[in-house]
């Protein structure tokens, strides 16, 4: 496994980037429950998003935050969804739970399967790319 993705990785070598992608997913996660708010609150939960990441969660890729934030949107236990922090440590343990279980089982993870998915998906965009350009 390369290392160098994890957040705690992330955090020793560029910051100011690790920032930014929280805000990316804070904001797309709002955007996914349709409610617009400001860039004050965006940033201030950016915020709060990065400080858990870095003291909880910094084993994790932020890809597979993203992946665990948008399931939980999605898929979450309770028909109402709110970002906030209760919610998105709640989302991220529960795939992280999960995660575990199925690696106990050695079964393929969600997240394995998803990054499957995306390969196989690049490969035919590309085969369908080269199709065009000849």
């Amino acid at each position: 496994m390369d290392k160098s993705n994890q957040i705690w990785s992330r955090f020793n070598t560029d910051q100011k980037q690790l920032k930014i992608d929280c805000v990316d997913i804070i904001s797309k996660c709002y955007l996914m429950i349709a409610q617009k708010p400001d860039a004050k609150q965006i940033t201030i939960m950016a915020s709060l998003f990065f400080e858990d990441l870095i003291n909880h969660y910094s084993r994790f890729t932020m890809e597979e935050i993203k992946f665990a934030m948008e399931k939980g949107i999605r898929e979450g236990k309770d028909a109402s969804c709110f970002i906030n922090a209760r919610s998105w440590n709640l989302w991220i343990r529960d795939h992280q739970k999960h995660e575990h279980m199925r690696r106990q089982q050695n079964y393929i993870t969600d997240f394995q399967k998803y990054k499957q998915t995306q390969k196989l998906i690049n490969v035919t965009i590309n085969k369908a790319k080269q199709l065009k350009n000849d």
